[in-house]
């Protein structure tokens, strides 16, 4: 599959130019298929009926072989999610914590992995610190915040592999390594990172590694994974048990729930799809995409970055801040007035465009047109205030 036929292949984007995949992707026909398809033959075989629990079973084998090709890694160290979130409670609630014990987090962390982290304070006496990361750092001064913030209290370190709020790519071998030489384990939240940039778990060397189907992936919500390296299989503990389900064993016992057929063949599908664009191909499409586009914000007068610039800090997520804007206005008035679908973040505050494969130059360019037409509004209306 090349990008112009996933392109076509996506319902949609001939009437808006959508630059919002970090929160979620839309699907291709291919995946949708597939869901549909396998709906309607969970429903012909009966879904509680033998052939209808064995398909069940398929699917989730199916996609638990797919998120392992995703993450680099053997499928019995992968268990299926409903997402992120349920990776990063999985781990952060399975861990037996003592008083004392510390959490190490960041603070552009979000709130999917700030709640659970306070709740661990609550509930056990966890103390939880977060190490300052500035918006705009540099790979080399991000590994050095984190470094110089560990602590021989520390038991946990948990950071998104990639920044939601502005795009910041942590170095995560080198992450992973000095948390490991002082002592303490890794979690990566990787909710912006599967089906953006490659993955591979035996390179990164995380203790625990989660990913989303909805986003990057462009697959359905409600699907994601959880790596566990093989030595911290024994570390977790269920937070709830699954009985009827006779084929769920090893670490698929920390799935929260069971899922349905369609969403597990979609991800798989999803992750198929991805593989024919080639993981590699794909990152530098959505890394060539984004560059053109934070190279038209840069030179659009009254509009700053507020992400990095460090090329091994940069990647498909790219963030602004606009002179006489505020980020949920500008944001209303991009869709509203030109059918550019972003979102809003906070700190900093700003606004949130993703260039994901199937977008292209025409998109990156609308967007860059639309920012440059607002940001020329507001210049206007200041000079109004002043006559």
């Amino acid at each position: 599959m090349d990008f112009d036929e996933l392109r076509r292949s996506t319902a949609g984007l001939d009437a808006m130019t959508y630059l919002n995949t970090g929160w979620a992707g839309p699907s291709p026909e291919r995946v949708l298929a597939r869901m549909r398809e396998t709906a309607a033959e969970e429903s012909r075989l009966g879904p509680a009926s033998p052939d209808g629990l064995a398909l069940a079973k398929h699917a989730a084998g199916t996609a638990k072989d797919a998120a392992a090709r995703l993450l680099g890694a053997d499928p019995g160290d992968v268990v299926l999610t409903h997402g992120t979130t349920e990776g990063v409670n999985a781990v952060l609630h399975g861990l037996a914590w003592e008083p004392g014990d510390e959490l190490l987090t960041s603070d552009l962390e979000h709130p999917a992995l700030e709640a659970p982290a306070a709740l661990l304070s609550a509930r056990h006496g966890v103390r939880v610190q977060r190490v300052r990361l500035a918006p705009d750092a540099s790979a080399d001064e991000a590994l050095a915040a984190i470094v110089s913030s560990i602590t021989p209290r520390t038991r946990l370190v948990a950071l998104s592999h990639i920044m939601y709020t502005c795009g910041l790519v942590l170095p995560a071998p080198a992450v992973a390594r000095a948390v490991h030489e002082a002592g303490a384990m890794i979690l990566f939240d990787g909710a912006q990172s599967g089906g953006h940039i490659r993955l591979d778990m035996g390179e990164i060397d995380a203790d625990f590694y989660t990913v989303s189907g909805q986003k990057w992936l462009l697959g359905p919500s409600s699907t994601g994974a959880l790596y566990v390296r093989r030595d911290r299989h024994d570390t977790l503990t269920p937070l709830v048990e699954a009985p009827g389900l006779s084929f769920v064993e090893g670490i698929d016992t920390l799935a929260l729930t069971s899922s349905s057929a369609a969403l597990h063949a979609g991800f798989a599908e999803a992750v198929g799809v991805y593989e024919a664009l080639g993981p590699d191909r794909a990152e530098a499409r959505i890394r060539e995409l984004a560059a053109r586009l934070r190279d038209g914000f840069s030179k659009t007068r009254g509009v700053a970055i507020t992400g990095p610039a460090d090329p091994a800090a940069v990647c498909g997520l790219s963030a602004i801040a606009v002179d006489g804007w505020a980020a949920d206005a500008l944001a209303d008035a991009l869709w509203e007035r030109h059918r550019v679908a972003a979102r809003t973040v906070r700190h900093p505050e700003g606004v949130r465009f993703s260039t994901a494969a199937f977008n292209d130059e025409g998109d990156v360019d609308r967007a860059i047109e639309a920012v440059r037409s607002l940001s020329g509004e507001a210049a206007a209306r200041r000079v109004d205030d002043r006559a």
